[in-house]
């Protein structure tokens, strides 16, 4: 057999397997960690995706920065996925094209040819956006952020010395994907529609490290949404 027909294979069965785990509710970091014992061949890179979502990224995003490892069609496809929630499917949609293409020895498929066309597309904007408010919100000297809004769109909200205060408007077309993204990083099952909590482990650069407690309480309709944290510096919280 040859070697791209066996690369592709494992890949294949790494993708399903990360997506199926996911799909079944195990949260990211303990899939992964099954995962990187399972598939011998991407170990290496999957306890390096562990630590980089127990930092605080995404699967999606580090999947598509692996640009030397991955194809264009699942780093394209864990973008996309993770940005609309359903990074689960897009992972097991991407494992049965693969295993499709190694069975009948094909070197690249239509699929991964168009998602090379994609690849200089800006990362998912909630993957950004939602750094990008933690930060912000660190930066501030805040110990809360919330976001509130529903299917028109909402608002990322800090308290600040006792006051909130404004610190984004959320469009309504990436509100809903912000939110899933902020379960995502919590182990919070984005697509449960009740009262859930989750901790985030965040670290930066030059702000030190962060835990942040996650409560998401959706609205009685279940189309609106409230999403609030806690930050805590690591070290005061070990103190």
């Amino acid at each position: 057999m040859e070697q791209r027909r066996v690369e592709r294979a494992v890949m294949a069965l790494w993708c399903r397997e990360l997506g199926e785990l996911l799909l079944l509710d195990v949260p990211p970091l303990g899939a992964l960690e099954v995962v990187a014992q399972e598939i011998e061949p991407l170990a290496a890179v999957t306890v390096a995706l562990q630590a980089s979502v127990q930092a605080g990224d995404s699967i999606g995003q580090r999947i598509a920065e692996f640009d030397d490892i991955f194809p264009p069609i699942l780093r394209a496809a864990a973008l996309a996925g993770e940005a609309n929630g359903r990074l689960a499917e897009a992972l097991v949609t991407v494992g049965e094209c693969l295993h499709q293409s190694a069975a009948l020895n094909v070197p690249r498929t239509t699929r991964e040819r168009l998602a090379e066309l994609a690849e200089q597309s800006a990362p998912a904007p909630a993957v950004a956006i939602s750094r990008r408010l933690i930060m912000r919100a660190i930066e501030l000297g805040a110990r809360r952020l919330r976001l509130a809004g529903g299917s028109e769109g909402g608002v990322a909200e800090v308290e600040v010395c006792g006051r909130w205060q404004e610190l984004q408007q959320i469009d309504c077309g990436l509100f809903a994907p912000l939110c899933r993204r902020i379960k995502l990083m919590a182990d919070i099952p984005y697509w449960i529609a009740e009262p859930s909590v989750g901790t985030i482990q965040f670290n930066t650069t030059d702000q030190g490290d962060w835990t942040i407690a996650v409560q998401a309480i959706p609205d009685e309709d279940g189309i609106g949404q409230h999403v609030e944290m806690t930050l805590m510096p690591r070290d005061r919280r070990l103190a």
